[in-house]
Formats: C-alpha cells, structure tokens, sequence
C-alpha cells in the first residue's frame, strides 16, 4: 500500500493534526523568546526595542512574519573595512585642523562659525564633514526644472558622472539618462550608477542590461527576492547623489522618476527641494558616493586623485555633508537635527512628508516653543502611505498645545525635506524627520550656513504655507474616534516600519 501524503495524515488524523499542531505551538514560543532576547541584547533605540517586543509577544505568528521582514537589525556582513585612502585621509585631516581652529574662538570672525560652532563641530569630530566655504548653490523646488538642469550639465560632462539614487524608475528622465551615459561612456569618460534594490525595484532589468552592455557599471544595493513582499524592509540606501567631473554636485528629496513631472496645483504633483552644488563641497558628496560603491564592489579605483580635481573656487555659501547609516553608534542626522533646534533664537520651519520624531527631537521642539519660540511645520495633506499620515497625526494635538503651528499641504504631495533655523542656517537633503531615516536607512544632508540660501528657502516655505491649511485645536479634537484609534495604533508599531 502506498503511504498517504503528510497534508492528508495531517486533514483526515485528529491526533496527528494535534501532535503537529502542538510542536509548531512550542516552536514558534521557543523561536518569540529567542527573538527577544536577541533584540534586547541588540541594544538598539528603547522605543524601537520595546516595540518589537510586544509585536512579538502579543501578536502570536504574525509577529514572527512582521520581524522577519522589517525586524532584522543589519549585519555585519553587508559593510566593508573603512576604505583607506590618501584623499579620505586628507579630508579627515582637514576635519581634524577645522575642529582645532573651532577652540581658538576668539580670532573667529566668521559669524556662522561662532552661532553654530557646536553644531559644525559635532560634524567635524563624528562624521568628517569638513567645511567648505566656496561654494555656489541653485535650489530647485520641483522635478522638471531640476531633471532640465541636471541633463544638462551631464550633457558637459568630461572626465567622469557618478549617480546614487534611492528610485531611479524607468521612464523618459531614465531614458534621456542612459542616453547621455552611454554617449558619454563611448567618448571614455568613466560612468557609475548604483540603485537601491528595494526602491529602484520597477527599474527594468533591459535597462540595467543595455547600460552593462555599454560597459557602465551598474550595482544594485541589496538586492531583494521577492521586492513585492518586502516593500519596507530595513537598512535601504535612501541616497540621492551626482557627482559631475567633481565639480558640480546633487542632493536633495528629488529621484528620478516621471512622477516628478506633475504639474502643481495637481493631486499628483510632488513639491520637492534639491540642490545644485559647484564647489568643494562636491568633495564630500563624491567620498559618500566611493564609499558606498566600496561597500558593494570590494574594490577602489586605481586613481581615486582623478575624482578629487584641484579647482579654485570663489569664496561664496558654506556648507557641510553630514551622512547617516545604521551601521554607525551616532545617528549623526538626528543629533544634527537636535543641535540645531537647540541652537533657534527666533523660529524654526520644518518641512517633511514623514513625521515620525523620536522622544528626543519631540522634547527638543517642545522646550523650544515654551522658550517663545515660533515654530511652524508643514506636513503632507495629500499623502502616498496612509500608514505613515496616521502616525504622523497622532503628534498634532501635542504640537499645537505648546503652540507649534501645523499646516496641512493642499498643492500635491510635499515630499520636501527641509530644517530652517532663523535665517541663518538651512539643513535639506534626503533624511526624512522619523525613525526610519535616523536609524536605519543610508542618508545624506547638506547643511548651509548662508543668509540668502535661507531667504530663498524661506520664501518658498511661506508659499507652502499659502498652498497649506492651518489645523486648530478646536477642530482638530473633533475628528473621529476611528481617526483617532488608527492614530494611536500607527503611533505604536511607526517605529519598525
């Protein structure tokens, strides 16, 4: 007689269906404590860590599912050596002799070194971001002028282009790229592309193809099996970098996608903010870029001189790179983000489609409204995650008790990524203002010390404002109670997503 099938012993067999039931009961215990134990000796961010242990606890299997794919802590195995080299050595020697020159606070006489001394120390000591004061700055505030400008200035390329994106879809902006990239690839420059695997996971494998095929190197940070099903896993590469010839540099909120050519005033429009660098401060954009391409290539250049061309720039904006990663003790980002709030004498403007702050920056905004200062904050009113606008409503009424005024965008999506503190200081790249971007996610900022970048920041922020609702308290309490349990609910688990 042949043996049945285990699934038919297991349907038509109470007692067998029991015995297995039984032993996949005191697995998946075994397995909850063991996952416990491990995320608590992780160490990781209290909040974060507690949240998982209760998913894991009160929410028997589907625990297990949810921490398999958004709980694991990245491993060692996905990071390099620091890369050594004599132009990484030169930059952190000039970090060093800045942070010297900092003590010696007398015979400062730049204003923007003295106002925010800690701040750019800080930066200077834990990250390297050295300080370049010659360089010029174009800001753009959506796709279509930016994707003009940057096809433009690829187009003039002459030594090598360098790009990093966290999406880089396939669409006319792609295509007009990979034209420009193999034209130029065929004139000898050096081209290098590398995409995120989770967020660059529509980018067709034809396109990827053709570029190799034109000898252009293109690596896929952490490629994923099954992208559909793990929209939101950790530790992506949410970077937006070029780097032309190293002079001319990108970052900013802005990807390459065809989405970005909506028009305002439409639902589908995305206000952004990026910026144009041509200056030193390129420098720094270009280390963030050979690092990253280190981590995944194992290799270096043999002439990484050739990326750092000696140029002489006029004295114009300063500015620093700070960069995150979750491989890194300091979340750089975020003590920047708290330094800085600390550091408002008058107002500060937030921008920033994810609000998700941790105790710290949420402490930090509080105490600087009860000091009597005016703090205004833009958040989407049309969103793309209905998850994350929840979390972040269940914020607003503790903002608008200590007098924080929140609006509500109405001209598209804000996808704008923006920290103005007085009008002095502008911090704008691609860190979003939650748990994700100061934890686990590869992140890179440009802050500016410069009176005019910030006016111009500011002025686009007040024509946010007028595109924007204000949200008051008397109608904010008067939203539903489904609202608010869903509030509540995301609140709890935005710190693992």
């Amino acid at each position: 007689m042949l043996a049945k099938p285990l699934y038919i012993l297991l349907f038509f067999d109470s007692e067998l269906w029991s015995w297995f039931s039984a032993i996949a009961i005191l697995t998946s215990y075994i397995l909850v404590i063991y996952l416990v134990i491990k995320t608590i000796l992780q160490n990781r961010n209290p909040i974060t860590t507690m949240s998982w242990v209760m998913v894991l606890i009160l929410i028997p299997f589907f625990g297990l599912i949810i921490y398999f794919f958004f709980g694991q802590k990245v491993t060692k195995k996905w990071f390099a050596k620091p890369l050594a080299t004599k132009e990484l050595f030169q930059a952190k020697q000039i970090s060093k002799s800045q942070l010297l020159a900092l003590f010696d606070i007398e015979n400062i006489k730049n204003i923007y070194l003295v106002e925010y001394r800690k701040l750019i120390s800080f930066l200077l000591k834990n990250n390297y971001s050295f300080l370049s004061s010659n360089n010029e700055l174009q800001t753009y505030f959506s796709g279509t002028p930016l994707y003009e400008q940057i096809l433009k200035d690829l187009n003039n390329a002459k030594r090598f282009i360098h790009l990093e994106y966290y999406i880089f879809d396939n669409g006319k902006m792609a295509d007009e790229i990979a034209d420009i990239m193999i034209r130029k690839q065929n004139e000898g420059l050096k081209i290098s592309l590398i995409v995120d695997g989770i967020g660059s996971r529509k980018l067709s494998g034809e396109y990827i193809k053709n570029l190799q095929n034109h000898h252009i190197e293109v690596l896929i940070f952490r490629p994923v099996r099954f992208p559909n099903l793990t929209n939101k896993i950790n530790n992506r590469n949410h970077r937006k970098i070029i780097v032309i010839d190293g002079e001319i540099g990108y970052t900013g909120g802005i990807n390459i996608s065809d989405k970005y050519y909506g028009n305002y005033g439409e639902s589908n429009f995305w206000r952004d903010t990026h910026l144009r660098i041509y200056g030193d401060a390129v420098k720094m954009l270009e280390t963030v870029f050979l690092i990253d391409r280190y981590h995944l290539t194992k290799n270096v250049f043999e002439d990484l001189s050739f990326f750092f061309p000696q140029i002489t720039y006029k004295e114009s904006s300063t500015v620093q790179i700070a960069t995150n990663s979750p491989n890194s003790s300091d979340a750089n980002i975020l003590n920047a983000f708290f330094i800085a709030i600390n550091t408002a004498k008058k107002t500060i403007k937030l921008t920033s489609p994810y609000f998700i702050p941790d105790d710290t920056l949420l402490m930090a905004l509080r105490t600087a409204a009860q000091s009597g200062i005016q703090i205004e904050i833009i958040l989407p009113g049309i969103t793309d995650s209905k998850f994350i606008q929840y979390s972040a409503r269940s914020y607003i009424q503790q903002l608008l008790k200590y007098k924080i005024r929140v609006y509500f965008y109405q001209k598209g999506f804000i996808h704008a990524k923006t920290l103005l503190i007085d009008d002095k200081l502008s911090i704008l790249g691609t860190a979003n203002f939650d748990y994700r971007s100061f934890y686990e996610n590869y992140e890179i900022n440009a802050l500016i010390y410069d009176t005019e970048l910030n006016t111009q920041l500011t002025q686009q922020f007040e024509t946010d404002i007028n595109d924007s609702i204000e949200i008051q308290m008397t109608t904010w309490r008067k939203r539903t109670v489904k609202d608010k349990l869903f509030e509540s609910l995301a609140r709890l688990i935005a710190p693992l997503m």
